[in-house]
């Protein structure tokens, strides 16, 4: 007799029992798709990031292999009629040059060709849009 008012019970339970509703199964496939969204927006974030350091970093390695072989190559009184050894270029970037001479007379540089024995040179390197790299060092006459 137990056991059929059990049984009973149980069965009323389940009688009883109320499905989801239409309402509360968009709002879990709107809290779904949303989370989706937002991991898809953070893939696409992280991605772009990471195209922008990658960019970046080359340019700034590309200005760097330029400098150290100016460096490595002796003085140019006039690197205009002379220039000194260039790196070739990746595709998409362009590689410049700035030099400028320094005038013992006035202390300072200037655009203008003198040998006192100094020139500040300085690489940019530019890619696409994006913000040209640039670095700079001095060339000594030894």
């Amino acid at each position: 007799m137990i056991e059929q008012q059990q049984a009973c019970e149980e069965m009323s339970f389940l009688k009883s029992e109320r499905g989801v509703t239409l309402v509360e199964e968009l709002v879990t496939v709107a809290i779904i798709a949303m989370g989706i969204v937002i991991l898809v927006v953070m893939i696409t974030t992280g991605v772009i990031g990471v195209r922008q350091i990658d960019d970046k970093v080359r340019a700034e390695t590309l200005a760097r292999s330029q400098l150290e072989l100016i460096k490595d190559a002796p003085y140019h009184p006039d690197p205009i009629s002379s220039p000194y050894p260039a790196v070739s270029a990746m595709p998409g970037y362009t590689v410049s040059l700035v030099i400028e001479y320094w005038n013992a007379a006035t202390s300072s540089f200037s655009s203008t060709l003198r040998n006192d024995g100094l020139q500040r040179i300085t690489v940019i390197v530019q890619s696409g849009g994006n913000t040209p790299v640039q670095t700079a060092a001095f060339k000594v006459d030894r």
